[in-house]
């Protein structure tokens, strides 16, 4: 954290006013004496612009591409985010295109088929 404080030529006592907590916890989180709780380390990350492996680690493990993943679950993920802050009517959109999503992802369960009687 020390290392993305100076890149981001932050002082310890404006992260710790943007993260709403103490200036004196920032040496002790810093030093490992105090840690933040998960929701704290998230907004510590977005306003350092670091991941949270940088956080925990000092540095990025594995660096990876911002869309490494599956593209249908990146548009998952961001259909789920946008859900939160939506209106009504959107949530009902972006429902509908995440079951589509998850319809092509499993295959289809054959139905077996009906006998003729004889």
């Amino acid at each position: 954290m020390a290392i993305a404080l100076k890149l981001k030529n932050f002082k310890q006592s404006d992260l710790a006013s943007q993260l709403k907590i103490t200036r004196t916890a920032i040496p002790k989180i810093i030093n490992g004496t105090q840690y933040l709780d998960f929701d704290l380390a998230v907004k510590a990350c977005e306003i350092l612009e670091i991941s949270l492996n940088w956080l925990a680690y000092g540095v990025d493990k594995e660096p990876k591409p911002q869309y490494y993943r599956d593209p249908e679950r990146q548009r998952i993920e961001y259909l789920m985010s946008i859900m939160e802050k939506a209106e009504y009517p959107l949530v009902i959109v972006a429902m509908e295109e995440i079951i589509e999503i998850r319809l092509k992802e499993s295959p289809a369960k054959k139905k077996p088929k009906k006998r003729d009687s004889v």
